[in-house]
């Protein structure tokens, strides 16, 4: 079977962005490691065992030190929100053709490897009426990093080839992951890629005005939640008192408006960067209990975050929402496999992808992917894609007053 990378030569290297932190500051220091251009691929080619060790070179140090007090020591952006005087309220109708809906997921894409384009390119062959990024634009989300990875403009640089997130032809949405928050606040987020997405008019973007939003239609209810504005906290002392990701007030504030018809009874889908819960990596459970307030019944809810694809069984925190948990963080990043001892076993598991990568450059890896999701009335279909266009798994779901039931799911690996 051919991997993506054998058909390009122009895109960065997988082991660059392999084991990257989840903090700024070592963040910064992996960014400094990579080479100006891929490396030539040979058969015998093997990852070096500890890549931060070439960022202590003087030039090398210096960059980042100065990149991560430039960037970083930044107050956050504004957070934004849908202004109580327009018309733009962030709830749109979904509309399709043919008696469906098309809707294509993917999280933690926007990496500029070979594995995004190639998951780019199945995107647009599914013919998706919505396209929607789930977050995290690497290393550090800043203008040059989100140009290169999200809107397909060349880095002055680097000699990589840029990747284009892929539009639907009814819109295109994107979250703010933790990465993106790292350089300026979330500026490049908010500032250069919010205004090139949202619903297309007359086939031109409208923009996107914040970093929540709800697609709806009689049947259902597709939620994105912010989990990345409070995923950063001061420099240096975030790493002492960890961000809980909480939903920031005034995205509360708005789906108090959302749900103040407590006689609504469609179906929920929520989507967010950040992990609810998981089999093997860090919870972060805040937003799930300010939502319970919200939502009595359990929800479908995809996230990313963590570089895997999982699907769970339905589980929850007390006092907080169940849901049933899908992780897709695994759109772009090298994809971490699964250890065999997990920290939480507690988490009931129903399927993760245990399949090893093959790739050029001779990491142990899983597979990237995405998700195809539609809508046909009443039910829902996702259909889960590996980077060869393979349905891994696919489930149908549906909803009768409120409450979720699944029909079938089928697993091909």
């Amino acid at each position: 079977m051919t991997t993506p990378a054998a058909s390009s030569s122009k895109r960065r290297d997988l082991q660059d962005l392999r084991d990257l932190p989840r903090a700024p500051a070592l963040s910064y220091l992996q960014k400094q490691v990579e080479p100006r251009a891929p490396r030539r691929k040979v058969i015998d080619l093997r990852p070096s065992r500890y890549p931060l060790i070439a960022a202590f070179t003087p030039q090398r140090l210096w960059n980042w030190i100065s990149q991560y007090l430039r960037y970083r020591f930044r107050p956050r952006h504004a957070f934004q929100v849908y202004a109580k005087d327009s018309a733009d309220n962030g709830v749109y109708s979904l509309q399709g053709d043919a008696g469906e809906i098309r809707i294509a997921l993917a999280g933690d894409w926007a990496t500029g490897t070979d594995e995004a384009h190639t998951i780019s390119e199945l995107i647009k062959a599914f013919k998706p009426h919505y396209t929607i990024h789930l977050g995290d634009v690497y290393y550090v989300g800043d203008p040059n990093e989100v140009d290169e990875n999200f809107l397909g403009k060349r880095n002055p640089d680097n000699e990589y080839s840029p990747c284009l997130w892929p539009k639907g032809s009814k819109g295109a949405f994107a979250l703010v992951g933790n990465h993106e928050m790292y350089a300026l606040g979330g500026s490049a987020y908010f500032d250069r890629m919010l205004p090139t997405l949202g619903l297309i008019e007359g086939g031109l973007s409208q923009g996107q005005k914040a970093s929540f939003f709800c697609l709806e239609n009689e049947f259902w209810r597709i939620i994105a939640l912010d989990t990345g504005y409070n995923s950063v906290g001061l420099p240096l002392l975030e790493y002492i008192f960890w961000p809980d990701c909480a939903l920031p007030a005034e995205l509360v504030s708005w789906l108090g408006e959302l749900f103040k018809r407590d006689d609504d009874r469609r179906g929920i889908v929520l989507l967010s960067h950040h992990q609810y819960f998981s089999r093997f990596d860090k919870w972060y459970p805040k937003p799930a209990l300010q939502l319970a307030r919200f939502i009595a019944a359990p929800v479908l809810w995809f996230w990313g975050h963590e570089h895997r694809m999982a699907i769970y069984k339905e589980f929850g925190v007390e006092g907080a929402v169940k849901a049933y948990g899908r992780c897709i963080g695994h759109g772009g990043m090298p994809v971490d496999l699964p250890p065999d001892a997990p920290p939480h076993p507690e988490c009931p598991l129903e399927f993760v992808d245990r399949r090893h990568y093959k790739n050029d450059e001779n990491l142990q890896i899983g597979i990237n992917g995405f998700v195809q999701m539609t809508l046909r009335d009443d039910v829902l279909r996702a259909e889960y894609l590996d980077v060869y266009g393979t349905v891994v798994c696919s489930e149908d779901w549906t909803t009768k007053d409120g409450v979720l039931s699944r029909l079938a799911i089928k697993f091909s690996v």
